[in-house]
């Protein structure tokens, strides 16, 4: 999957994370037609989205069927990574000292953050 989308796909994403059923054309011409897009234009989306790895197209008859293949809050995620990663690559440090509006954590702030991993790795622990 390619990991970022444009304005009008997101538009067309988001259409598909307003509900969990499945989706065929019909549905967002339906749609996508009142905000001026053509049949063929939506089409290319589909066709877009589908070879980028956000759409899993399933056929019945003559008819496809689309899904997402990630929800909005995955995509969200990969983003925000994807953000974090490039500009401070894999260093969490760096990351909350940037929230602090500092360059670097004292010791006591540090041993906090290691805490906080520590009751978080907890947590999760449990739930498994």
């Amino acid at each position: 999957m390619k990991n970022t989308l444009a304005a009008a796909e997101l538009e067309f994403m988001n259409f598909f994370w307003s509900s969990d059923e499945e989706k065929c054309k019909q549905d967002l011409v339906d749609e996508f037609a009142k905000k001026g897009k053509s049949s063929s234009n939506i089409s290319f989306f589909l066709s877009k989205l589908t070879k980028k790895g956000f759409l899993i197209p399933r056929r019945e008859g003559r008819n496809f069927y689309y899904k997402p293949s990630v929800s909005k809050l995955e995509y969200e995620q990969l983003l925000i990574n994807n953000k974090l990663n490039k500009t401070y690559g894999q260093s969490l440090e760096l990351i909350l000292a940037n929230f602090c509006g500092r360059e670097s954590l004292n010791e006591g702030e540090l041993q906090s953050v290691r805490e906080w991993l520590k009751d978080l790795e907890s947590e999760l622990g449990d739930k498994e």
